[in-house]
């Protein structure tokens, strides 16, 4: 169940939006900081910017300007995106780059205002041999390398330009792998172009699912994704050849989920259809709208996917520490030679002195107990065993009385 009344007020807000409705005035007070964090949070910040302009809410200006620099950056992007489309398409045709883009011009001409568009990047599909060659080609026009938590590799170029590519690695599950492989292979090529393919409307619907079951299973699904599925559903919708999709989502063993997830998005969005059990929906709502933290336990019943990514990264975290492990245990030579010159001379004597740094950490692990607790421990029973020995208490008080003599003798008279 969704947690508070913003998340749920973002769903309003983004669907009277979408539609092209006045947006409802909430029925309580908002936190309107958590509700731009929870917007910025799943990139859809900049269509709010459009559903708060009507709205009576004392929302203070701090926050409002906030929404509408998401606003700006967004009618920015639009025209960077379109014309460098047009421009990287005709590089990788003249580069002979077999390859398929998901148009960023088709999805902006489908959302009611351009600059509502929530896809920030110009998308590309390829072999992984073509990756690296992708990467060569805009590195030529001044495109670099950015870390993103996106599946793929993100290029960056000034003044915010954005393309991300991607191979069939982009997906976890071995049936969807294949799915991708055979977009290259058997999607007929774009009008005029002899390397670059289009995605046919059907198989496009069947990769906008795929990727938003996988961003499910990973636990990173946003709303931005989900609004530009929804985009591309209402608008072609009506021209899709259903048994081909429901066919193949059988073989991708997607096609339960991706049924309640497509009327849990028309729930939101489109005629609000009446849905049967309800609590299913409500923890797909709060495992969506917290990103894979809230409703996890019946999504994992809906979706196997989501254990066998999970238990995938329990895996890799053991064997990452199972490296690090190993690294330590026999470090490279260059460090080796630090501790131990002679090997800069005699490299075969390396595993010799690997088994020497060990056994000198297992002495120091043995020993340090020792030094530091048992020992004291034994030097102050020791000090009390001898100071209770009967020839060390006479001598102790013979010192004692002739202190005493001493002290009597000074006496003056």
């Amino acid at each position: 169940m969704i947690k508070g009344y913003e998340e749920r007020y973002l769903l309003i807000l983004l669907s009277a939006v979408m539609n092209q409705k006045p947006s409802p005035e909430p029925i309580r007070s908002l936190d309107w900081e958590k509700m731009f964090r929870l917007a910025d949070y799943h990139g859809v910040a900049h269509a709010v910017h459009y559903g708060i302009l009507g709205l009576d809410q004392e929302i203070s200006q701090a926050i409002r300007q906030q929404f509408f620099d998401k606003y700006l950056e967004s009618v920015y992007r639009v025209g960077r995106l379109q014309k460098s489309e047009t421009q990287l398409v005709a590089l990788l045709e003249r580069e002979k780059i077999n390859c398929f883009y998901l148009s960023y011009s088709d999805i902006v001409k489908n959302y009611p205002i351009e600059e509502m568009c929530c896809r920030e990047s110009i998308e590309i599909g390829s072999s992984r041999k073509c990756t690296s060659v992708i990467w060569g080609i805009l590195e030529k026009v001044d495109f670099e390398e950015r870390r993103t938590d996106e599946a793929g590799r993100l290029y960056y170029r000034i003044p915010g330009v954005r393309v991300l590519n991607f191979d069939y690695t982009l997906f976890f599950s071995t049936s969807m792998r294949r799915f991708f492989r055979s977009l290259l292979k058997l999607s007929p090529l774009q009008a005029g172009s002899r390397y670059i393919r289009e995605l046919p409307l059907d198989d496009r619907y069947l990769f906008l699912m795929c990727r938003l079951t996988d961003s499910y299973a990973r636990g990173n699904i946003s709303l931005s994704q989900i609004m530009d599925f929804w985009i591309f559903y209402k608008t072609y919708g009506e021209s899709f050849n259903w048994p081909y999709i429901y066919g193949r989502l059988k073989k991708l063993k997607i096609a339960d989920f991706a049924e309640r997830l497509e009327h849990l998005i028309l729930r939101w969005f489109g005629t609000g259809a009446v849905i049967e059990n309800v609590e299913i929906y409500e923890a797909m709502e709060s495992y969506i709208l917290s990103k894979g933290t809230d409703g996890r336990e019946i999504s994992s019943k809906l979706l196997p996917l989501i254990k066998t990514v999970a238990d995938c990264y329990a895996r890799n975290r053991r064997l990452e520490e199972m490296r690090k492990m190993v690294a330590w245990l026999f470090p490279d030579r260059r460090y080796m030679e630090t501790i131990y010159p002679l090997l800069g001379k005699i490299r075969i004597l390396l595993p010799l002195f690997w088994i020497i740094r060990l056994l000198r950490y297992l002495s120091r692990i043995c020993t340090n107990p020792l030094r530091n607790n048992v020992f004291p421990k034994l030097k102050s029973l020791f000090q009390k065993a001898v100071k209770r020995l009967p020839i060390i208490n006479r001598k102790a008080k013979s010192e004692n009385t002739e202190e005493e003599s001493k002290e009597t003798a000074e006496i003056p008279k």
